[in-house]
C-alpha cells in the first residue's frame, strides 16, 4: 500500500512539473516573438515628475544615498496622494515587469545586458515585495501607518530602474530611444 501512494504521490508531481514547464515554454516563447512595440504598448502611464519627486527625497540623481537623509522629507498623505494610493503602487508593479521585458529585448542583440536584466528581475520582486506588505497591512488596517516607508521604497526602486533601462538603450544605441524616453 506504502508503494501505491509512493507511486500516486511521485505522479502527481511529476505531472505538476511538467504542467510548469508547459507554462514556462509558451512564455518563453511568447515574449521571444513580441515586438519592441508591443512591449512599449504595456507600460501603463505614470506622471515621471512625480515618481522623481517622490525618488529624489531620498536619493541623489546619481542613485546614491542623501548623506543628511536621516527621515522621509515628504509628508506621507503627499506621497499618497502623488502616487495614487495602492493603485498607483500595482500600476508601477506592473510597469517594472514591462522594464524586464524592455532589458530582455535588447538582449537579444547585445548579449552583455543580460547583467542589467537580472537585476532589472531582483528589483522588480523587491516591489512586488513592498506592494504585497501594503496589501496585507491594507487588510489588516495599518495601510496609512506603513504606506510611506514601502512605497517610497518601492519607488526609489522604480525609479532606478527606468534610469538602468534608458541607460541600456543608449549603450545599445537603440534607434529608437527618444520613443523610450518619452514613453518612461
Amino acid at each position: 500500500m506504502r508503494n501505491f501512494y509512493f507511486v500516486v504521490l511521485a505522479a502527481f508531481f511529476l505531472a505538476a512539473l511538467l504542467v510548469a514547464l508547459f507554462r514556462y515554454r509558451i512564455l518563453a516563447r511568447r515574449s521571444e516573438e513580441a515586438t519592441w512595440e508591443d512591449i512599449l504598448k504595456c507600460l501603463i502611464w505614470v506622471d515621471r515628475a512625480t515618481i522623481a519627486t517622490i525618488a529624489l527625497d531620498v536619493i541623489e540623481e546619481s542613485g546614491e544615498l542623501r548623506p543628511e537623509h536621516d527621515s522621509f522629507c515628504l509628508d506621507p498623505s503627499r506621497i499618497w496622494t502623488l502616487l495614487g494610493g495602492l493603485e498607483g503602487l500595482e500600476i508601477l508593479e506592473h510597469n517594472c515587469k514591462v522594464l524586464v521585458d524592455l532589458a530582455s529585448y535588447i538582449q537579444r542583440w547585445h548579449p552583455e545586458a543580460v547583467v542589467v536584466a537580472e537585476q532589472l528581475r531582483l528589483n522588480a520582486r523587491e516591489i512586488e515585495w513592498h506592494v504585497s506588505r501594503l496589501k496585507g497591512a491594507a487588510q489588516t488596517g495599518n495601510l496609512q501607518a506603513s504606506f510611506a516607508a514601502y512605497a517610497q521604497r518601492a519607488t526609489v526602486t522604480y525609479y532606478l530602474m527606468t534610469r538602468h533601462v534608458l541607460e541600456l538603450y543608449g549603450q545599445a544605441s537603440f534607434p529608437r530611444l527618444a520613443d523610450l524616453q518619452r514613453a518612461l
